[in-house]
């Protein structure tokens, strides 16, 4: 077998290719997943403005991984690179969603350019572990450079004409005014209710419910947006809207507002749920009830300070995080390490995250929520009444003061202590599994 490039047309270059490029290939894309990571914090350390959050890293990652698995193809087939024709599902997606978020061509180049620089030196040590001698690896380092070059060229000519025609489609379609006109709402912009009705197709007049889902990884062949609208389907359906207004985020997380002529009951919104076997691997953040379009704006804010606070409390899978619910964690946790520190001069050893000082911290918090009632807290715990009295007095012996003193911050930072200290636990929220497949809000 030779290698089919015109690049690597010599004597030695065909025997490198064989000898120590084709199983430097081979090794690409067993470890391909591994060397994305890699590459995603080099381009992120160069790049914070486009990779800052958590769903830009995992989109860039999961194209960065789907080139390399790409290329070690082609170089393990010894194929000619500039024949693409076409760019991978996952590098296809990073374009168009660049084009659709408004980052310019200039910035997207920029990480691909990174992404290359950064592949390139693992490479070179891949490459290093497979040639058996000095002139080798020098060889096959400057067969594997212009083999790698003449693809990255190729695939940056489709990334900006993939780009270019999907920018030109958006900023003429629907989606573009959808998406200016909500922008305009939630910055606070004066917009005439009747002009905003008209370009949402949707009436801003009602009470809307505000809801973010999301995604935290990303699968090559994963119609990640659909997922995403099914579970708010569900959701809207429970509250009695077919018809959501939906606003992708990007390829991982989508807003959305379910609406309502009426007041959306607060048992309707603890009970919401959504079918987790066609949204496999959501979340959903939602805000709280608001009527117009200050409260399209302020739900929306609301849903998104839910999501962090869920995002932190490592909420699993299919759960529904409602901002009344942790409405207190999110006030007190803009400050991350204000509140950090706030729970640890509060709770004092009572803030370890051993399991005997978390199951007495957990006992109090029941305690204090029952009014103090060693009765109704036992229920609660399924615990005999003695074993709650002598957790109290015990938690009570570790903060060294009574329960009525600082009563409120006492209970505030039970509350934040498991968010803060890193060991929320999936079991302390109200999201779980029921036989049919759905899940709750918590």
């Amino acid at each position: 077998m030779e290698p089919e490039w015109s690049g690597a047309s010599s004597d030695d270059h065909r025997r490198v290719w064989a000898g120590v490029l084709r199983p430097a290939a081979a090794e690409m894309m067993e470890r391909a997943a591994e060397l994305a990571e890699a590459v995603n914090i080099y381009a992120s350390q160069r790049l914070p403005e486009l990779l800052a959050s958590p769903q830009a890293l995992e989109v860039n990652r999961a194209s960065t991984e789907a080139s390399i698995r790409d290329f070690a193809e082609v170089l393990l087939a010894g194929a000619d690179p500039t024949e693409a024709t076409r760019l991978g599902g996952a590098t296809l997606a990073y374009a168009q969603d660049g084009a659709q978020q408004g980052i310019s061509l200039t910035t997207l180049m920029r990480s691909y350019r990174l992404g290359h620089a950064a592949t390139s030196e693992q490479v070179n040590a891949i490459l290093s572990a497979h040639a058996q001698n000095p002139e080798d690896l020098k060889i096959a380092g400057e067969l594997c450079s212009a083999w790698m070059f003449a693809y990255v060229d190729t695939a940056l000519c489709l990334v900006e004409e993939v780009y270019t025609v999907e920018r030109d489609r958006w900023i003429r379609s629907a989606a573009a005014s959808q998406a200016e006109t909500i922008d305009a709402i939630l910055a606070g912009q004066p917009i005439d209710a009747d002009v905003a009705t008209r370009r949402l197709r949707h009436e801003v007049g009602r009470v809307h419910v505000a809801a973010i889902a999301w995604l935290e990884s990303h699968e090559e062949g994963r119609d990640t947006q659909a997922m995403l609208e099914a579970a708010i389907r569900d959701l809207a359906a429970m509250v009695g809207n077919q018809k959501p207004l939906v606003q992708p985020l990007g390829i991982l997380s989508t807003a959305a507002w379910i609406s309502s002529h009426s007041d959306v009951p607060s048992k309707v919104l603890d009970e919401l749920r959504f079918r987790t076997a066609l949204a496999p691997g959501v979340r959903v953040a939602i805000g709280e009830p608001a009527r117009g379009l200050a409260g399209f704006r302020t739900s929306h804010c609301e849903a998104l300070e839910a999501q962090r606070v869920a995002v932190m409390a490592g909420r699993p899978v299919g759960s529904v995080t409602r901002y009344h619910n942790v409405s207190l964690c999110a006030i007190a946790s803009v400050d991350f390490e204000q509140a950090r520190t706030f729970v640890r001069r509060e709770l004092g050893p009572l803030a370890s995250v051993d399991e005997t000082t978390r199951r007495l911290a957990a006992t109090l918090r029941a305690y204090l929520d029952e009014n103090c009632s060693r009765g109704r807290t036992a229920k609660r715990l399924h615990i005999h009444e003695n074993t709650v009295a002598y957790r109290i007095r015990q938690a009570e012996e570790i903060l060294g003061r009574p329960l009525e003193k600082r009563t409120l911050e006492l209970r505030s930072a039970l509350v934040l202590a498991d968010l803060v200290t890193g060991t929320a636990a999936a079991e302390s929220g109200n999201g779980v599994a029921t036989d049919d497949g759905l899940r709750g809000a918590g």
